[in-house]
C-alpha cells in the first residue's frame, strides 16, 4: 500500500472531514461540553446497554452479545461455509464429507513434481466452485524459489513484520556462519551496508510460551484425531539481505531460535546462494534450505493468521466499535464518519471462537491455550500510535523519505504522500481537549473494565485526533485488505505455506543437512487429507472477492450523498483522489520486479471499505 498521507487520505475521508467535526466543535454542536438533550442521552444510554464488554472468557476484550447479529451464510459464501464445516464435523454429512476429502492429494505421493502437478490438474472446470477455482503460487513453476521466498515478505500474506535486523541478531547470525567456517557469509554479514539486513523474527513464541530448550513446539494431536499424528513447528528466525536494486535475498534461517545461536542449541542453516545472482546451486533440489524455507513459512503461519490477522485488525476494530458506540452518540460526528467501517464487523467477530478453537489451533503447531496466549499477548502489547503509518514503516526499517528509491521499489506499502492537512485558524487543540466524547472514547480504550488496551492515546490535540481516527479507519480497510485477502492465492498451495510441520523438527545442522524430498513430503499433511484440504479451505474461506458494494469506491459514493453536508464535500474529494490511486497502484505494480504476480490487492476496486470477512 502507501505511506501516511495516501493512506491517511483513503482511510479518513479526507483530512477536511476531521476539520468538518472542528467545525462542530467551534459551532458547539453535540460537543461534550454542553448540556446534552434527551434524545442524545437516551442514544448514548440505550446503547450502552446493546454494546457491553466481555472481559472474563479467555479472548481480549470484545462484545458480549452483538446486537442484530448476522448468521454466518450471511457474511460468507453458504458454500465455502458448508465446504469447511464439512472439515470441522465430517459426522454431520458423512457422503458429502468424503466427496470433498477426493480433493485432497494422494497419501501415496512421493515426488513434489506430483503435488505441482496434482495443483494444476484440480484448475480446471471439473472443480470450479472450491479452492482450486482460482490460480495459486503452486501453479507458478518458480514457487518454491528464493526470489518466490522473499517476495511473499514484501507482498504476500505478511507484508507488515519484516523489520530491519538489530546488531544483536546480526552478531548472531555471523556467529552462526564462522561456527559452520562459512567466511564468505560471514563476511558478507560484517560488511554489509548499515539498514540492509532485514529479519522476519518469530523468536518471541518461546519466551512467551515459556517454553524450555528442551520443549518442543507441538500440538495435541492432528485435527483428525484418528490420525494421532502431533504437529510441529518452530520459532524461526529468516536473515534476509535488501539490495540497493530491491531485490530482497533471503541468507540464513534459524528453524527454532532457542535463546541461543549455538548451534547445539539452535540449528541455523545458511543459504548456499549468497547472492541472488548465483546460478550455481540448484534451488530444484536444495531439499535442507527448502525444508528451512518452509518451516519458516509455518512460524509465519501463526504469526499472520493470530497475531496480524486476528487479533490486529478484527479484534482491535471491534474494540474500537465496542468503546465507539459506548460513548458516541449517533448524531456525533464522528461516529456518521467512523461507521461506515463497520460493516458486519461485529456479526464476523462472533464467529471468531468457532474460528479460532475448531479451525485456526486445530491446524497450528500450538495448543489451544498457547494460540490464546499468543492471542492475548499480542492484543496487550498492541502498540497504538507506535502502529501510525509512518512511525511503524520507520521503525521497522522503511524509511518515509527513501521509499521512492530503487531499493524499495518491491515492498508492496510504498507510495508518495498525497494530500495535506488542513488546521482551523484557532480553537482546534482546546477544543478537542474539551469534548466530553472524545475523553470518553480514549477512557474507555485504555480502562481495565474496557478495551484494556493500556497504550491508547489520550487524544488532547486536533492533529492527534486525526491521527487517532485515521488509524481507526485504516485498521478496518487496507490494514485488513492487505494481510487477508491474498491467502487463497499463497496458501491454498500447501507445501508453499503449510499451518503446521507433520513430523518432528531436526535438531541439528547435520540431521538438517540429510533432508531430502521424502522427509520434506513426510513434514507435509499427507496421511491426514482432513487437515491438508483444511489448510487450504480456512484461507479461502477468508478470501472471498471484495464485492462492488463493499470497497472503498463504493464508500466514497455514499459517502458523498451524505446528508451530512461537511461529509459530503470531504468525500468527493476523496473520490477523486481515490481514482488517482487506481493509476498509482497499477504503475507500482508493474515496477516491481516480479511481474507474473501482481500486486493489485490495494487496488481501490479490490480495497474492502471495513472488515466484511
Amino acid at each position: 500500500m502507501s505511506t501516511s498521507r495516501t493512506l491517511s487520505r483513503i482511510s479518513r475521508i479526507g483530512d477536511k472531514c476531521l476539520i468538518g467535526s472542528t467545525m462542530l466543535l467551534n459551532s458547539n454542536r453535540l460537543m461534550g461540553e454542553c448540556k446534552e438533550d434527551e434524545s442524545v442521552a437516551d442514544n448514548l444510554k440505550k446503547k450502552r446497554q446493546l454494546y457491553q464488554w466481555e472481559l472474563n472468557d479467555g479472548y481480549p476484550p470484545h462484545c458480549k452479545a452483538v446486537p442484530d447479529q448476522l448468521n454466518a451464510d450471511q457474511i460468507f459464501s453458504p458454500a465455502r461455509i458448508l465446504e469447511t464445516l464439512l472439515l470441522v464435523d465430517p459426522t454431520d454429512h458423512p457422503a458429502l464429507t468424503v466427496m470433498f476429502e477426493k480433493l485432497a492429494p494422494s497419501s501415496d505421493i512421493t515426488t513434489m513434481e506430483a503435488l505441482e502437478k496434482y495443483n494444476s490438474d484440480h484448475h480446471g472446470g471439473a472443480t470450479l466452485g472450491n479452492m482450486f477455482t482460482a490460480e495459486n503460487v503452486g501453479l507458478r513453476s518458480d514457487w518454491y524459489t528464493d526470489a518466490v521466498f522473499a517476495h511473499q515478505q514484501f507482498i504476500g500474506v505478511n507484508p507488515t513484520t519484516i523489520t530491519v535486523a538489530l546488531a544483536d541478531w546480526i552478531q548472531n547470525f555471523t556467529a552462526a556462519a564462522n561456527d559452520q567456517g562459512n567466511t564468505a557469509a560471514a563476511e558478507l554479514l560484517s560488511t554489509a551496508p548499515a539498514g540492509t539486513l532485514y529479519v522476519q523474527d518469530l523468536s518471541y513464541y518461546r519466551t512467551l510460551l515459556k517454553l524450555n530448550p528442551t520443549d518442543a513446539i507441538t500440538s495435541d494431536a492432528s485435527l483428525a484425531q484418528a490420525a494421532k499424528l502431533p504437529r510441529y513447528g518452530g520459532a524461526s528466525v529468516s536473515l534476509f539481505q535488501l539490495l540497493s536494486t530491491g531485490v530482497l535475498h533471503p541468507l540464513a534461517i534459524v528453524l527454532d531460535y532457542k535463546g541461543n545461536i549455538d548451534p547445539t542449541v539452535s540449528t541455523t542453516i545458511i543459504n548456499k546462494r549468497l547472492s541472488p545472482e548465483d546460478s550455481s546451486v540448484d534451488q530444484d533440489s536444495d531439499w535442507p534450505w527448502r525444508y528451512a524455507k518452509m518451516c519458516a513459512q509455518v512460524s509465519d503461519w501463526t504469526n499472520h493468521e493470530i497475531t496480524v490477522h486476528l487479533t490486529r485488525t478484527h479484534l482491535i476494530e471491534e474494540a474500537i466499535i465496542v468503546a465507539a458506540q459506548r460513548n458516541f452518540p449517533d448524531s456525533y460526528i464522528l461516529f456518521q464518519l467512523l461507521s461506515p467501517h463497520w460493516r458486519t464487523t461485529l456479526s464476523l467477530n462472533a464467529l471468531i471462537k468457532l474460528l479460532v478453537e475448531q479451525m485456526m489451533a486445530p491446524l497450528s503447531p500450538f495448543t489451544l491455550s498457547q494460540v490464546l496466549a499468543i492471542c492475548n499477548n499480542s492484543y496487550n502489547s498492541f502498540d497504538w500510535v507506535g502502529s501510525y503509518v509512518p512511525a511503524d514503516l520507520e521503525k521497522r526499517g522503511f524509511p518515509v523519505d527513501q521509499l521512492d528509491s530503487p531499493a524499495f521499489h518491491n515492498y508492496a506499502l510504498r507510495s508518495r504522500y498525497i494530500g495535506h492537512v488542513d488546521r482551523p485558524k484557532e480553537n482546534g487543540d482546546s477544543d478537542v481537549a474539551s469534548d466530553a466524547y472524545v475523553v470518553g472514547f480514549c477512557a474507555e480504550m485504555q480502562s481495565q473494565a474496557g478495551a484494556q488496551l493500556s497504550q491508547f492515546p489520550t487524544v488532547t490535540t486536533l492533529d492527534a485526533l486525526i491521527d487517532m481516527v485515521a488509524m481507526c479507519m485504516h485498521i478496518s480497510a487496507p490494514q485488513h485488505t492487505a494481510v487477508n485477502y491474498l491467502q487463497q492465492y499463497y496458501m491454498t498451495f500447501v507445501p508453499n505455506r503449510p499451518s503446521a510441520l507433520y513430523a518432528p523438527l531436526p535438531q541439528t545442522l547435520q540431521e538438517l543437512q540429510a533432508i531430502g524430498e521424502l522427509d520434506v513430503l513426510k513434514a507435509l499433511p499427507l496421511q491426514v487429507p482432513q487437515d491438508w484440504l483444511m489448510m487450504g479451505q480456512v484461507p479461502y474461506l477468508l478470501s472471498e472477492e471484495v464485492s462492488a458494494d463493499q470497497n472503498i469506491i463504493q464508500y466514497a459514493t455514499n459517502a458523498a450523498a451524505s446528508d451530512n453536508s461537511l461529509i459530503a464535500s470531504a468525500a468527493k474529494i476523496l473520490a477523486v483522489d481515490i481514482s488517482s490511486l487506481t493509476g498509482t497502484f497499477a504503475a507500482n505494480s508493474d515496477a516491481m520486479d516480479d511481474q507474473i504476480t501482481k500486486y493489485m490487492v490495494l487496488d481501490p476496486q479490490d480495497l474492502a471499505a471495513a472488515i466484511v470477512i
